[in-house]
């Protein structure tokens, strides 16, 4: 429902350019450094981490002292945390404790009948360089930093008391639960994923979900709290080391969905080295509004179990007690992930039917993304941009962020607030919708026939600024239908500006026209390979005029066509064909050959004479080595004191006085020659410069 008192709608007019969304990253703030003086024993509060560090070895309490410094943790946030025998910090979440009796799972407010899908292999970014698994399997684990490598036999999820399989009420709550955590990370080029990797590393998290006591009964690490996970080790050599994050699910409400997302998230954000957003009184901000409020807000590093927008925070809320800029140090140590949904001078087609009503799939009735039209991610200081044609009349477009995926009234911690701006086909913005209130918008209005463009952006919101505004939204709506557009794009047929032509051995490079649009819309390109060897196959359709095929075949013909399509997939008819050649292979290199009959002579000034015959002709420089003699036998000190070019056949090298030997190589792409036989010199100075320490004087 929307909260219409609320609703920003406004006519305006300008250039599209000028309202261009600019979502605020802010540059992270300087991070303290290691070289800052250890934290003081004396200023650690009470707690269970003061008595580790007293128990613990000197060299091991100062690197924990050190790292708490380094890390600019407060002292209110200590109270949570502990350390081992080595030094590591890690976080207890005893504040992320939920009540069961307090903490049953609200039922969605619309039932979502879930796809039959193995909800053990959900990925949310399967091309990224990260990893993030979420594993709710259990199993054992030893030789991790946990218990000083303690065995643990860890229990599954588990809510009907058949650890064996889940249930549909399990498979539910594990598909939410990904759902939530890949939308906390849509902006980072990360796949969050429910199915175990081949291997563990650097870049790969574990966030384990199990119960705090093993299946042996014995007590998992930090029993009692709602998680536990070591801080600032993602990316580490030894990552895997300080494995897995832990996830108490039974602390959580016995299990609740919404909470082991919120805590999965908040576990994963310490591995990453990211402290909790607290106050001055407390370790964990729970938010600001009330948690009926559709805008109600949390700092995902403190406790935002009840609100309906969790995000990432630099802590600017009132009474913060850190200034982390989360989004900064996850961009750092991840990368943004790709844009896929248009940009100001690209925009994507919104994917419309013939009644003129549209609609998006999310992840949890298309978890792989088979429908990928109508839908987005926003990431940092992005914006997203969609192209339709309406005829005159009404038009209606809702954009909903993650929870379109489990429609709740409440606790429904989706990271992105939404703003939507209408433009026509000149730029001019027509109309924009920013609920303050609600974290949809819905954007109503009348437009008479013609090309539109729509931008999706993060906003802000009554209780946050638009900093942490990112993640998925989906598009449903409808729109008047337009006169059927059947008119291809012009040129028709299409040309070639820049006919197909060999840029080396195995590409082609080629170039079109510009083709228009008649409702000037956006135009996409198909290069077609009409005849070839390997590697002759057609482009993707692609809104760049350029194309360049590649993995060809030396020496051999290749032709091509290219067609113009508009957004309305009118078609032009294909250019004339057009052929060429790939280039010849350039002539095998082959190592160079040596050169030969080294000769290195005594300049009598500090220096040494080397001259040589180049017995190559596709050398591409030259490497000379040296190596002083330090007693009667022995010669040290090998050193590549010269690299030249090529044809090069004599080198002066201002070794100073003593006993050196000399030998040359050349080298090409191919590799390099062997050495010439070492050639020994005694190098003397004649200057007249005398060198005298006492009475003792050498020349």
């Amino acid at each position: 429902m929307k909260f219409s008192s609320h609703l920003t709608l406004s006519v305006l007019a300008g250039c599209m350019s000028a309202f261009v969304a600019t979502a605020s990253f802010a540059k992270p703030l300087p991070q303290l450094s290691e070289n800052l003086p250890p934290q003081a024993l004396k200023d650690v509060p009470e707690g269970k981490l003061k008595q580790a560090l007293i128990g613990m070895p000197q060299a091991a309490r100062d690197r924990a002292l050190r790292r708490l410094s380094a890390l600019g943790i407060p002292a209110v946030d200590q109270r949570f945390m502990n350390a081992d025998n080595s030094g590591e910090l890690f976080y207890v979440e005893e504040g992320l404790v939920a009540d069961a009796a307090l903490a049953s799972d609200e039922t969605p407010a619309t039932a979502m009948v879930l796809p039959d899908i193995d909800v053990l292999k959900l990925h949310s970014n399967p091309l990224a360089d990260n990893t993030i698994f979420l594993d709710f399997d259990g199993g054992a684990f030893s030789g991790r930093a946990w218990g000083a490598g303690a065995y643990y036999d860890t229990q599954p999820f588990d809510l009907d008391g058949n650890p064996t399989s889940f249930n549909d009420t399990e498979r539910a709550r594990i598909h939410e639960i990904w759902t939530r955590i890949a939308d906390d990370f849509a902006a980072f080029n990360v796949n969050v994923t429910t199915e175990a990797p081949d291997e563990f590393g650097p870049n790969t998290g574990w966030l384990l979900f199990t119960k705090d006591r093993d299946k042996n009964g014995n007590a998992m690490p930090s029993q009692g709290a709602g998680g536990v996970a070591y801080i600032g080790v993602w990316g580490r050599s030894n990552y895997t080391y300080y494995q897995p994050a832990l996830v108490y699910y039974n602390q959580l409400g016995g299990g609740v969905a919404t909470y082991m997302a919120e805590a999965g998230s908040h576990e994963m954000g310490h591995n990453f080295g990211l402290a909790h957003d607290g106050t001055s009184t407390t370790s964990y901000f729970r938010g600001l509004g009330r948690d009926s409020d559709p805008s109600s807000w949390a700092p995902i590093m403190g406790v935002g179990y009840n609100k309906n927008v969790t995000q990432w925070s630099k802590g600017d809320y009132p009474d913060a007690n850190q200034r982390q800029d989360d989004i900064a140090i996850l961009r750092a140590q991840l990368g943004a992930s790709a844009d896929t949904s248009g940009a100001i001078d690209s925009p994507v087609a919104l994917v419309i039917d013939d009644d003129g009503n549209f609609s998006a799939t999310n992840r949890e009735i298309d978890p792989g993304n088979v429908s990928n039209h109508n839908k987005g991610s926003i990431q940092v200081a992005d914006t997203d941009w969609f192209q339709f044609t309406a005829g005159t009349g009404t038009l209606s477009i809702t954009a909903t962020p993650a929870w379109h995926a489990f429609t709740r009234t409440g606790r429904r911690g989706s990271n992105l607030d939404i703003g939507l701006r209408l433009y026509d086909a000149q730029g001019t913005l027509l109309v924009e919708s920013a609920d303050s209130y609600e974290t949809s918008t819905t954007l109503s209005t009348s437009v008479s026939e013609g090309l539109y463009v729509l931008e999706v952006y993060g906003s802000d919101s009554l209780y946050a600024t638009d900093y942490g505004s990112q993640g998925h939204y989906y598009l449903d709506g409808q729109i008047t239908v337009s006169a059927a557009d059947t008119m291809p794009p012009d040129p028709n047929p299409m040309q070639f500006a820049v006919e197909p032509y060999s840029s080396s051995a195995t590409e082609i490079a080629m170039e079109s026209v510009v083709a228009t649009d008649d409702r000037g819309g956006v135009v996409s390109y198909l290069f077609s390979c009409t005849y070839g060897d390997v590697g002759c196959e057609n482009s993707e359709w692609q809104t760049e005029t350029a194309f360049t095929a590649s993995g060809l075949s030396p020496s051999s013909e290749y032709c091509f066509t290219v067609s113009a399509r508009d957004l309305a997939a009118n078609v032009t008819e294909a250019s004339a064909e057009m052929c060429t050649i790939t280039q010849d292979l350039p002539p095998e290199t082959t190592v160079p050959e040596a050169p030969g009959e080294l000769v290195v002579t005594d300049g009598q000034d500090g220096t040494a004479l080397l001259s040589w015959i180049d017995y190559s002709d596709d050398e591409t420089s030259f490497e000379i080595e040296r190596e002083k003699q330090f007693n009667v036998s022995r010669f040290r000190a090998t050193t590549i004191v010269a690299t030249l070019g090529e044809n090069t056949r004599a080198y002066v090298d201002a070794s100073g006085k003593g006993t050196y030997r000399y030998r040359v190589r050349a080298l090409n792409s191919a590799g390099s020659s062997d050495w010439t036989a070492w050639s020994d010199v005694t190098v003397t100075s004649t200057s007249g410069i005398k060198l005298c320490r006492k009475n003792l004087c050498i020349q």
